[in-house]
């Protein structure tokens, strides 16, 4: 009788790191979906009736008040990528408290929990973003992008810093413990100095220099500028946007590595 043959060949880190993350990511798709009874169509339902019900309160103002672009349009431009953000960074912070039984395992790393979960909004706001592209489309609005490239680019780089918030935010609810009510409290006021439901050029112009310190203005403003044709965005800047994001993005990952032992361990 021969013994079967086991594959000794070891797996490289990265490979590690694929398979955990994968199957972390199987995982996050069955605990958050599958406990309500829309299941996936929950993920959907969210943005649409916030899309709808701000597009009904905003839309009396008119073209002129969203920079010449209708206003479904203009706030699902801008709502959908600060939706994103606010997931990934809400479900960042939490990613190590809701893994935590599975650090037992070595090849379980806080790291990999933030890719699994990183990835699954990515997919999830890709296939919201699709859908509602679609719908819009069907009433007869011009949803396509007018430059898909600069639209790329402003999600990676609000992807990115998204990312990068997160682990910080969960670092910090680590070493304190009450810092996560006030990061909660913290996403409500931030969509509203965000530019999110307004363009910037509404705001008069002795002000926007407080606003434009805030990098998700700077985001938005660019996405929508590569969505809507004809639109406007002054002072808003690539540059700015790059650095403060590749900044964040460093940050995060010494903030990291000086406290995943920590993170395991609490």
């Amino acid at each position: 009788m021969h013994k079967p043959i086991l594959n000794q060949t070891p797996r490289s880190p990265l490979q590690v790191l694929r398979d955990v993350t994968f199957g972390l990511l199987i995982r996050e798709l069955k605990t958050r979906f599958g406990s309500y009874r829309l299941g996936y169509a929950w993920a959907l339902l969210d943005p649409l009736l916030m899309i709808g019900a701000f597009s009904l309160i905003f839309g009396m103002r008119g073209h002129s008040g969203f920079g010449g672009a209708p206003a479904p349009l203009f706030i699902t431009a801008g709502y959908l990528p600060f939706l994103i953000f606010r997931n990934v960074v809400g479900k960042l912070q939490s990613a190590v408290n809701a893994n935590m039984g599975l650090f037992c395992y070595r090849q379980v790393t806080p790291f990999s929990t933030f890719l699994a979960r990183f990835i699954l909004e990515i997919m999830v706001g890709m296939i919201v973003g699709c859908i509602l592209i679609l719908g819009l489309l069907w009433f007869g609005f011009d949803a396509i992008p007018t430059d898909p490239l600069q639209v790329i680019l402003g999600y990676f780089l609000l992807m990115t810093f998204s990312f990068s918030l997160g682990i910080v935010f969960c670092v910090v609810c680590n070493l304190f413990q009450e810092a996560s009510k006030f990061l909660d409290l913290l996403m409500m006021p931030l969509m509203f100095i965000s530019c999110v439901m307004y363009p910037l050029m509404s705001i008069p112009l002795q002000y926007q220099h407080w606003f434009l310190w805030n990098p998700l203005v700077h985001a938005l403003e660019l996405i929508r500028s590569g969505w809507i044709a004809g639109y406007s965005i002054p002072n808003v800047s690539w540059a700015y946007l790059f650095g403060v994001t590749l900044l964040l993005l460093t940050f995060a990952m010494s903030c990291y590595r000086l406290s995943h032992r920590r993170l395991i361990a609490s």
